[in-house]
């Protein structure tokens, strides 16, 4: 009886385990179809407009949408209506349409598609399901994902990254956006539509089997690689390694934030209407905006927030990739209730470096490296290296390795160890043109880190288990089955068009500084010839970043200004560096030096005396507390009868002054206060 239950369970086993292991066919199967829910450029929309450039069918007896008509999409009820003007056409629940004849395309909102589709309504939201071939697919993800301009044998590194996990799901809905990867539809560009051809059908492979959704990638690792181990707990994964990065830029990044916001202890808490509107917080920062938006999303919604301070910060808890797995912080934060203000402290202990992270921020804070925690003086300074997970292909490294020679097989089999590139599929011979309107030139490269899922259950020498990690939230491992093939779809008549490559870089120039000894700011103004992403940093004497009043902000050619709030610098020498990023990712830079002298302040007339006010003591007894609350700590006592006096009133206590002591006692039991 114990050897059929344990035979029984083993076979029990295979059959959970099989399913999730995507093996490789002894012959290469037809090209697969992955189906993408449409989220990142549509958004959530109750209504949709329609402009097929062929004629389609629809799942509705009797109605196509004919070739360069307009139609519009609305929900009503529980139904999706197909309206052409203002005739409605048709509606059911959900709508298939496909192409009759050629592929396409369809423009969705204006941005077009190939493939059929199935329109649902989805969380009240109208949402497309897009039905693509998986070469395609790809033509519509790696300028979304790389910039195109960008060495060739890069570009098919990513390409095959890209193609191997997205195998990793191909009986699973995905999305278009960062969660799994983003998809930009038919908006193609040459040089990565040639990249896709030239790689077509290869993906990576570890012990004969594809690694799926393993394969994955980042924009930069920082210099050293992490194994997925380190980063979710989840099962080691023999093709992804801890090891030095010779070909990373080691990005680096920084933030900082002032420990005091706000001196709560001046303010009237039983009268916020009074000072709510006027009291800012020091520094009005990204850091503080990210704060605030996590409280919100943490049980605070709909509030009115005030960060008053930030008093400890520290990550810790170093993995042996070099990256911190745990953090601690603490805010204290006002929360206008009424027309009064709360002041709360909120504590994390210990907690996931990565809530620390989804706090201040996953564009401040880039990635899990973490050099330098700096905690002295007033401030809370941060900086590290590398922009994403770090585990898999670097973008950046890879584009430098294949800027040194090095091919795409070598890249691929050093950022995936002891794997192999192998043919997964074959696609019938199909020329299809390049989208006329096509992906930018050189987009700053998305850093991707896909969302995390717990591994499938391993047999006895299975293939690797798949995981799709994400700094937050998970998912379940994907499925795989073997791929369908689909027809060949014929070539579309429009040529290709030339790529011109753009190796200018951005101009800078007409630099120049204005102080504004009032409002203690410097204005920096200049002008730039194009547009580009502009970084603006203040150096001090030492050659150290103390500040960065724009950091990668997108700006049209003209005149442009930065902010340096100096209320708190000191008059001294330091310069400002000035760094432009074009489409093309051609690169701009200007210094400026900058000697500020901000007058001297003149000293504020006396204030007249405050008359004091008195009370007598009517309890035996009465408790003096550090807060204006009965849980806040006994700091003394005062006798029935004794003289005090009342320097404010906070609610229904008085703040009092008795002999050396001072603190809060209840109003009730002072009286004759005048």
């Amino acid at each position: 009886m114990g050897v059929f239950r344990k035979g029984l369970l083993l076979g029990l086993v295979l059959m959970l385990i099989l399913p999730f292991i995507p093996s490789l066919p002894a012959k290469a199967a037809g090209e697969p179809v992955l189906q993408v829910k449409l989220r990142n450029y549509l958004g959530n929309t109750k209504e949709i407009k329609l402009y097929p450039e062929a004629e389609y069918s629809t799942s509705l007896a009797g109605v196509k949408l004919q070739a360069n008509q307009s139609y519009t999409l609305k929900i009503s009820g529980t139904n999706i209506v197909i309206m052409k003007g203002t005739s409605e056409v048709g509606k059911a629940a959900e709508l298939e349409v496909k192409p009759a004849a050629s592929d396409g395309p369809l423009s969705i909102n204006s941005r077009p598609y190939l493939g059929s589709f199935k329109f649902v309504i989805d969380d009240g939201y109208l949402r497309p399901i897009n039905s693509i071939g998986l070469e395609d697919y790809l033509k519509g993800v790696v300028p979304a994902e790389m910039p195109a301009l960008w060495h060739s044998e890069a570009l098919k590194a990513q390409t095959i990254t890209a193609r191997t996990y997205a195998m990793g799901y191909l009986n699973k809905i995905i999305d278009d956006t960062q969660s799994y990867q983003v998809y930009g539809g038919y908006t193609w560009h040459t040089r990565t539509t040639e990249a896709v051809q030239a790689t077509e059908g290869k993906v990576i492979t570890y012990g004969g089997k594809a690694i799926g959704s393993g394969a994955l990638f980042s924009s930069s690792n920082g210099g050293k690689t992490e194994s997925n181990s380190n980063a979710w707990g989840t099962t080691a994964l023999p093709y992804l390694t801890i090891k030095s990065d010779p070909y990373d830029p080691k990005t680096p990044w920084s933030f900082q934030v002032k420990k005091q916001q706000i001196d709560a202890a001046k303010l009237d808490f039983a009268h916020a209407d009074s000072w709510w509107a006027s009291v800012k917080e020091v520094e009005q920062t990204t850091v503080i905006s990210n704060i605030k938006a996590w409280l919100k999303a943490n049980g605070y919604a709909g509030k009115d927030l005030k960060i008053a301070a930030v008093p400890d910060l520290s990550l810790h808890g170093v993995t042996s990739g070099g990256r911190v797995s745990k953090g601690s912080m603490t805010i204290e934060f006002l929360v206008k209730e009424a027309d009064k203000a709360v002041l709360k402290r909120l504590e994390i202990k210990d907690a996931a470096a990565s809530k620390i992270r989804s706090i201040i921020g996953l564009n401040l804070m880039k990635s899990y490296l973490v050099n330098e925690v700096n905690t002295q003086g007033d401030s809370i300074s941060v900086s590290g290296a590398g922009y994403g997970h770090g585990i898999g292909l670097s973008q950046y490294g890879a584009k430098k390795a294949a800027e040194q020679g090095v091919g795409y097989q070598d890249i691929l089999g050093f950022y995936f160890d002891k794997t192999s590139i192998t043919t997964a599929y074959q696609v019938p011979a199909v020329d299809a043109e390049t989208k006329p309107d096509p992906a930018p030139v050189a987009p700053a490269p998305t850093p991707v880190e896909p969302i995390a899922a717990k591994p499938a259950p391993e047999a006895s020498n299975p293939a690797p288990v798949v995981v799709t990690p994400a700094p937050e939230t998970e998912k379940p491992a994907p499925e795989t089955a073997k791929p369908a093939p689909v027809p060949a779809k014929p070539a579309p008549a429009l040529k290709k068009p030339a790529v011109v490559k753009d190796t200018k870089a951005p101009i800078i120039k007409s630099i120049k500084t204005t102080l504004d000894a009032q409002k203690k700011q410097v204005k920096l103004s200049f002008s730039t010839n194009e547009k580009a992403k502009i970084t603006v940093y203040v150096k001090d004497s030492k050659g150290k970043i103390i500040s960065y009043p724009l950091k990668d902000a997108q700006k049209s050619a003209g005149t442009q200004t930065a902010i340096w709030y100096v209320s708190k610098i000191n008059n001294g020498k330091y310069s400002f560096g000035i760094i432009a990023v074009d489409g093309s990712n051609n690169r701009g830079s200007a210094v400026f030096n900058y000697t500020l002298s901000k007058p001297a302040a003149k000293k504020a007339a006396p204030k007249p005396a405050v008359k004091k006010k008195t009370g007598n003591v009517t309890a035996t007894t009465l408790n003096i507390r550090s807060t204006a609350s009965t849980k806040g700590k006994v700091v003394g006592t005062v006798k029935k009868n004794k003289t005090v006096t009342v320097l404010s009133k906070t609610g229904s206590w008085y703040k009092i002054q008795y002999g050396t002591k001072t603190g809060y006692v209840s109003a009730k039991y002072v009286s004759n206060v005048k």
